[in-house]
């Protein structure tokens, strides 16, 4: 009895470089999704709780040298602005030119404001978001993980909106380390829909675009270790580094403070210049 005769996909199906392409194509998805899930660590836990570390020691000093640089900035403007209006030999009107250096330095503050958030923000969490046991940690992890293989766009690129507000509340519960809220997540995540079967064309794409993912996430997660926060940690944990930084700031507070006596000195002979000056 002659064997039934098999379509095209059929005998594509069954070729054994499919079913390679098909298992690397899993594998390729695995890695992703892991690198995925470490990069997201390291943003949204790892890399804050460096930062909240650090500015809880050295956060202090430094918004103390940012607030110095500022009024220095702010007293050498002034003292341009009297120096102009006594060449022109005009009447010197105190309350306008702090309105007119408001003005000026309103990016100033609001900069000054924002660093004062954040120091205030790590004040206050710290290390609170890390009440969780050690089986709720792994728990949180696991779900995590889950969460991102089934709805992360980079592996499912075709996502619909309700995937990505998904995503966004998976992320937001792991950040701050909210186990119940990710379970709600992971127990809202549609199912999947039975897909058709690639032709070797589009496995032999998806493959591709799946390799160059992983290599650019693998250098995307090297740079930012490299970078800010993780590149603050050596001082959290090298008390000689720690040592050189604080006297460093101190040593610019001083600088700072010694420019504004000078400034204020200045701005107190344009105000009320000697005599022979008139």
């Amino acid at each position: 009895m002659s064997n039934p005769v098999q379509t095209p996909d059929q005998r594509l199906i069954s070729h054994p470089d499919y079913e390679a392409l098909r298992k690397e194509a899993d594998r390729l998805r695995a890695e992703l999704a892991a690198l995925l899930l470490q990069r997201d660590d390291l943003r949204l836990v790892q890399g804050r709780r460096i930062e909240a570390a650090y500015l809880r020691r050295f956060g202090a000093l430094e918004l103390k040298v940012y607030e110095d640089y500022c009024e220095c900035l702010r007293l050498k403007r002034k003292t341009t602005l009297l120096r102009a209006r006594r060449n022109r030999r005009e009447e010197i009107d105190g309350a306008e030119i702090e309105a007119e250096l408001d003005s000026e330095f309103a990016s100033y503050r609001a900069q000054m404001s924002e660093k004062l958030d954040e120091m205030n923000q790590a004040l206050t969490t710290g290390d609170s978001k890390n009440r969780l046991t050690e089986a709720g940690k792994r728990e949180l992890k696991t779900l995590y993980r889950t969460a991102v293989k089934a709805l992360h766009p980079d592996l499912h690129p075709d996502g619909s909106e309700e995937r990505e507000a998904l995503l966004q509340r998976a992320m937001t519960a792991y950040q701050f380390r909210d186990l119940a809220g990710l379970r709600a997540v992971c127990e809202a995540v549609p199912g999947e829909r039975a897909a058709e079967e690639p032709t070797m064309e589009a496995l032999e794409a998806e493959v591709r675009e799946l390799r160059r993912r992983v290599r650019s996430f693998n250098a995307e997660l090297e740079q930012m270790k490299r970078s800010k926060p993780f590149s603050l940690r050596v001082y959290l944990e090298d008390e000689d580094r720690a040592a050189e930084l604080e006297a460093e700031l101190v040593g610019k507070l001083r600088e700072l403070r010694e420019r504004r006596t000078a400034f204020e000195q200045k701005i107190e002979a344009l105000l009320h210049p000697a005599e022979d000056e008139l």
